[in-house]
């Protein structure tokens, strides 16, 4: 292929990425066998507008969920069986094809390897695509920003021509959901993820920054794996809980929307939900999307276990309801809370704490609550889910 053919090749699917429709994909998945994820994929990839412009050449990120690098078993990362016919699919049209995270961390070529070993990931080899390992990262400006103007960004996604975001449904102590927005913030290096925490500290500026982060990189598709979801102490420590489903959309807020109704959780609950919509990006309910394939209702877990509290919503006006309304979040403000019997003493939590609220006192976590900004990553990044997400008494006698 010559330079200007090879040119004329990235244009057309770079403009083809830019064409985003509002439409979910419900297609169903009872199980992560070969035959039942690649007839899923391949559902989900036929209906894309965009894939017509996956042709020879095309450079391919696939960004998936890998945290810190789990089994599959553990419903904690994206599934590498969905990813590989993920890539099958892409590579069988000539893209070529690079699959990879910024999980939790060291940014290095030996944390990326660990995690790709463990999550089942280097099987996507065997299709011809390619397991990241450039660590290099790079400042990214986005002048229409609420949040985030200028952040830090993996330099494998901006070196693609196309990006297909490959989430994991998941309740999160903080975001309350994890899907297809929450995903992105994988675009941030590991060790520069507790900075951000920091630099948004409260839920509507975390949730403006990942939206930031979406609208400037741009994913073309979003998928979410939700065969087998994480409900609970997610998003690492929880329990399996199998939906059957797997979700696509070029829009990652109507796919959320669509994900946060399938586990029960109303779009106010929902901090991405809320800001997009507020900014004109998302719908502000389910009635807005338009939906393909399966019916969300069959699918609903009206059981679904969820990693916090209820959300209450506050009307008083005026000095006296803003005290009110302040008082009563105070009462309601979930937290994280060790178990100490299940505490290992590993220091994960200490050392991730972007807000150095914690110490170890006789080998186990002791949390400075003025300290704390309740950004949960010690609960996140908990080896054993030793810490968990605390209600108040007020917070469960309401639920």
């Amino acid at each position: 292929m010559s330079k200007d053919e090879y040119e004329k090749v990235q244009s057309q699917a770079v403009r083809a990425s830019k064409r985003r429709s509002d439409v979910v994909v419900l297609t169903a998945c009872p199980d992560y066998s070969e035959e039942h994820a690649r007839a899923a994929v391949c559902s989900a990839l036929e209906k894309w507008p965009g894939l017509s412009g996956i042709r020879p050449g095309v450079r391919v990120a696939v960004k998936v969920n890998l945290v810190t690098g789990a089994s599959p078993k553990k419903a904690v990362t994206t599934h590498p069986q969905l990813v590989t016919e993920l890539c099958r699919q892409l590579t069988m049209r000539g893209a070529e094809v690079t699959v990879g995270d910024s999980p939790g961390g060291l940014f290095t070529r030996e944390a990326l390897r660990r995690a790709y070993r463990e999550s089942g990931m280097e099987q996507i080899e065997q299709t011809g695509a390619k397991l990241n390992d450039d660590i290099e990262t790079e400042n990214v400006t986005y002048p229409g920003a609420a949040a985030a103007h200028v952040f830090s960004c993996t330099s494998w996604l901006r070196k693609a021509d196309v990006i297909i975001n490959f989430a994991k449904l998941k309740s999160h102590g903080m975001m309350r959901l994890t899907a297809s927005v929450k995903n992105l913030f994988g675009a941030v290096p590991g060790t520069t993820k507790p900075e951000y925490h920091m630099r948004f500290p409260n839920e509507t500026a975390f949730a403006n920054m990942l939206i930031d982060l979406n609208e400037a990189l741009q994913p073309a598709l979003n998928l979410v794996d939700a065969v087998v979801c994480m409900e609970g102490n997610g998003p690492t420590a929880g329990s399996p809980r199998p939906l059957g489903l797997v979700l696509s959309s070029e829009n990652p807020y109507n796919l959320d929307m669509v994900c946060a109704e399938l586990i029960g959780l109303h779009p106010e609950d929902v901090p991405t939900l809320r800001c997009a919509a507020s900014r004109g990006l998302g719908p502000s309910g389910l009635q807005e999307v338009e939906i393909s394939g399966e019916r969300p209702e069959q699918w609903k877990l009206t059981d679904f276990r969820q990693a916090d509290g209820v959300r209450v919503t506050f009307t008083g006006n005026g000095v006296l309801g803003r005290l009110q309304e302040a008082i009563f979040r105070s009462a309601m403000q979930q937290m994280p809370k060790v178990h100490p019997s299940e505490c290992i003493g590993c220091r994960k939590c200490f050392n991730v704490c972007p807000a150095r609220a914690i110490t170890m006192v006789k080998g186990k976590p002791k949390i400075d609550r003025k300290r704390c900004i309740r950004c949960f990553c010690c609960q996140e990044f908990c080896p054993r889910g030793a810490m968990k997400v605390h209600r108040t008494l007020l917070a469960r006698l309401l639920q």
